[in-house]
């Protein structure tokens, strides 16, 4: 959660916007099918499939990328200053955007500041992978396949598709909403349902890949590599459920994630590499030199956005930790931190201000929650801080309201909501989880150290255990390992290799 973006962000926001408001802006658009304009036809030139025209001239598209660029940078923490890997991404995307249609691009590539597993690119070439996403990948391989991926929804102007079959959303909105296919941006920006009706199509998504799967093999990569990065991302995802009890089903996207991982991608990503005809393994894969441009690279949150350690949430500038229950895991966004846990269950907790006159439980009811039906309004203190509550229902879930006055103008949220079958199963945990916010002290502060990654040696006698233990984590650490390393469940390292470990 970042003060440099989300706080100024939320500030002004919160102004104009009540909870009412914002719960509203999750509602689809719905737009009447005589609004849809029939365009003549024309051969994509990616593809080399017939299409309708898009309405959108590439001109258009390129003004679209060049206005949401910024907007970009603004939800996911700004560009990751590293010249090293800059430079190394800028290499290899200038190598697959070579084997394209469009080889003189032009493409601008950005390392984003971000923990999330994410990539995507804009009309106009502006193509961007986060470095949690770089932290999952194995070799440049891999990497590649990701970005050849992305330029092929730009190469097969997929965004351009979208907007002419969305006439009615904003141009800017159907951009953003096909590229990030996020919730918690679409929120960020007030992007509502025009985000969510402008995601890419299954068809696209599957376009994307057979391009990402061709280019790879025409820039002289294993053209299997698209397909290990899908496995990687479906075992993230999977390891994720695991530690917070949930259910995985990998037919289903992650609400946080643009490209899901599913079996069926991962087994027509397979088909494209065979029908290159390569045998597999046969062709480059970088792991050397992908192992070595990431080594030291920030893993995880920046110190002065707040950091996830286990299930601890601390934020060393502002001064604050709060703890999730188990079986709940912390995803820290530049706007908010997102908690889940079983059976759906969820909370946002993020900043608010106000007045330094206005009583929580006044703050709570008349500014935070105007508009909406409040129910059982009580007063409380967490650690010492005045605190308010209140019920509501938003959306399918029983929510509750949770105001702390951490000074006089600043108040720290959270939003809980449990779906009505789950009756008070996760009450306990979720008021432990508010109970747990706390002002820390400044030696506190002090010792708060970002997590890098680290590459090593595999030496004789080690495993997947052993090497876990090295790692920062207290939980799942055999498992975190080999996600880490692209291993498959139960496969140990080989000795002599090079792997991967997260440390301080």
């Amino acid at each position: 959660m970042a003060e440099r973006i989300s706080m100024r962000r939320q500030e002004a926001s919160q102004e104009r916007q009540s909870l009412a408001g914002g719960t509203k802006g999750l509602t689809a658009i719905l737009v009447a099918a005589g609004m849809l304009a029939v365009g003549a036809c024309s051969t994509n030139p990616a593809t080399g499939k017939s299409q309708i025209t898009p309405l959108m001239s590439t001109e258009q598209e390129a003004r679209a990328g060049a206005e949401a660029h910024p907007k970009i940078l603004a939800a996911y923490g700004g560009a990751y200053e590293n010249e090293k890997i800059g430079g190394y991404v800028a290499g290899v995307t200038a190598r697959i955007a070579r084997a394209t249609n469009q080889p003189d691009g032009p493409y601008r590539v950005t390392v984003l500041d971000s923990p999330v597993v994410n990539a995507f690119a804009l009309p106009g070439g502006y193509v961007y992978v986060t470095r949690g996403l770089m932290a999952l990948v194995n070799d440049e391989a891999e990497l590649a396949g990701v970005i050849g991926h992305e330029i092929g929804h730009v190469a097969a102007r997929h965004s351009a598709q979208r907007q002419t079959a969305a006439m009615g959303t904003s141009l800017l909105g159907a951009v953003l909403g096909a590229v990030v296919g996020s919730n918690v941006v679409n929120q960020a920006f007030g992007l509502g349902g025009q985000g969510f009706l402008a995601s890419y199509s299954r068809d696209q998504e599957y376009e994307a890949d057979m391009l990402g799967v061709r280019y790879l093999a025409a820039a002289g990569y294993d053209p299997y590599a698209a397909a290990g990065f899908l496995n990687s991302m479906g075992a993230q995802e999977a390891l994720n459920a695991k530690m917070r009890n949930a259910q995985h089903d990998a037919s289903r996207n992650d609400w946080l994630a643009s490209h899901p991982a599913t079996p069926a991608r991962v087994a027509a990503a397979n088909t494209h590499a065979g029908q290159t005809q390569i045998p597999a393994g046969q062709r480059e894969r970088g792991r050397d030199a992908y192992l070595k441009a990431i080594d030291g690279m920030l893993y995880g949150d920046d110190p002065k956005e707040g950091i996830v350690r286990d299930r601890e949430f601390v934020h060393p500038e502002l001064g604050f930790s709060f703890k999730a229950p188990p079986g709940f895991t912390l995803t820290n966004t530049s706007s908010a931190v997102i908690v889940q846990g079983p059976d759906r269950t969820i909370a946002q907790f993020d900043m608010g201000r106000k007045a330094a006159g206005t009583e929580i439980g006044q703050y709570l009811a008349g500014e935070w929650g105007k508009g909406v039906s409040l129910s059982a309004l009580e007063r409380f203190t967490v650690n010492g801080m005045k605190a308010a509550t209140a019920t509501a229902k938003v959306g399918e879930y029983n929510g509750r309201l949770v105001a702390i006055e951490f000074a006089p103008d600043r108040v720290y949220r959270f939003l809980t909501g449990t779906l009505p079958q789950a009756g008070t199963r996760y009450d306990a945990a979720l008021r432990e989880l508010v109970m747990s916010f706390r002002k820390i002290s400044a030696a506190e502060a002090r010792a708060v150290k970002p997590l890098r990654i680290r590459i090593v040696t595999v030496k004789p006698g080690d495993t997947a255990a052993s090497l876990g233990r090295r790692m920062v984590y207290s939980d799942f650490q055999a498992e975190r390992f080999r996600v880490l390393n692209g291993l498959e469940p139960n496969e140990e390292p080989r000795p002599g290799a090079q792997v991967k470990l997260v440390t301080e």
